[in-house]
């Protein structure tokens, strides 16, 4: 198939050269919409302060592309730091977004940072708000994806014999700048695995686990989290081996690396929580009714703080009544059984009465007539 163009739209068709929209940056914008409002709906079930997923928005978006940024850089610094380069120059060539170099390791890491920021200020717990946030970071990531297919990045190397060479499992590169093309008859034109597209159907996947099955099961803080974490760093660690394009660290590839490491940590937290539970013999890190630690509260102001507890008072309130009201028709229910077996028992005794009064009166017949 022919690639499509890197750019989305294109303004000086309409003379306006000004104007020029990309589809790698409008489909992270998409992303980071919809994770926007499926944050806001999860803040809404948790009960989160209604101004919660905006104040996010505010910190997580500009530190997620910041680190995303530094992340590629430090492990690029060739690229950016080469011999008679001034210092205007280098920083001219970080601070250029659009000649690309963003990782999403940096991002994860950016936002993390951003929502231990937040979770601090607002005396809410950490793995509440990641719980809420990771499903739709693996959405985003889904999409975002696609923006390296318009780009013609993050693509493998050259497909095996026998591989099927068709799109999407393998995509045409018009000119192939790695090395795994050193050694062919030309660099342009070759087909190679489509890594972005193995990766984006993951985290769609990944998506879909979290967000209507995990999300809804975990009994404890953080299991939303570390299942991101254990399945995004299990996938990436094998699809890394694939691309080209990987940063590295001597002669490891880093964000193989860091994906092991991830999956470890995550699943040695699980393992120990879980023997510390079973030696405490209770549940830690419970999921409670309202997402909040000691002594947070839903919205800033001091009236909201008392009322915070309202709603949750409320309920059990209604509860209480509820149960009252099942009490209060099991003993009505108890009393007509009560009334009705009065009655049997009268009307039995009655019987019995105007039974004997007829044996007696039969049998003093019986003796008129001897």
């Amino acid at each position: 198939m022919k690639n499509p163009s890197k750019i989305l739209i294109d303004g000086s068709k309409f003379g306006l050269d000004w104007l020029k929209i990309y589809w790698y940056g409008a489909l992270i914008v998409l992303g980071i919409i919809l994770a926007y409002l499926l944050c806001s709906h999860e803040a809404k079930r948790r009960r989160f302060h209604k101004d919660c997923v905006v104040d996010l928005c505010l910190i997580i978006v500009p530190l997620g592309a910041i680190f995303a940024r530094l992340y590629y850089v430090v492990f690029a610094l060739d690229v950016f730091v080469r011999p008679g380069m001034s210092t205007g120059e280098i920083l001219l060539g970080i601070l250029n977004f659009r000649d690309g170099g963003l990782a999403i390791y940096g991002a994860i890491l950016g936002g993390v940072i951003g929502m231990l920021i937040y979770a601090l200020a607002k005396r809410m717990h950490f793995l509440s708000i990641t719980d809420m946030v990771m499903p739709t970071v693996a959405l985003a990531q889904a999409i975002g994806r696609w923006g390296n297919f318009f780009n013609q990045e993050a693509y493998g190397g050259v497909i095996a014999e026998g591989f099927p060479p068709y799109f999407p499992l393998a995509v045409k590169i018009d000119e192939c700048t790695e090395s795994c093309c050193a050694n062919l008859p030309t660099n342009l034109g070759n087909i190679h695995y489509a890594t972005f597209f193995y990766e984006s159907c993951w985290c769609l996947l990944m998506f879909i686990v979290l967000w209507f099955i995990i999300r809804k099961a975990a009994k404890r803080r953080g299991g939303t989290t570390f299942a991101y974490l254990i399945m995004y760093g299990f996938e990436r660690a094998f699809v890394e081996e694939l691309r080209t394009d990987s940063l590295m660290w001597g002669r490891f590839r880093v964000s193989q690396v860091l994906s092991a490491a991830l999956v470890v940590f995550a699943i040695a937290f699980l393992v120990i929580r879980a023997i510390a539970e079973k030696a405490k013999g209770r549940r830690l890190m419970p999921i409670e009714r309202v997402y909040y630690g000691k002594n947070a509260y839903m919205n800033d102001g001091g009236a909201d703080k008392a009322a915070e507890p309202a709603p949750e008072k409320a309920e059990e309130t209604a509860d209480a009544v509820d149960e009252a009201a099942e009490t209060v028709e099991d003993a009505a229910e108890a009393v007509d059984e009560a009334a009705e077996t009065v009655e049997e028992a009268v009307d039995e005794a009655a019987e019995a009465v105007d039974e004997a009064a007829e044996a007696v009166e039969d049998a003093a017949e019986e003796k008129a007539e001897e």
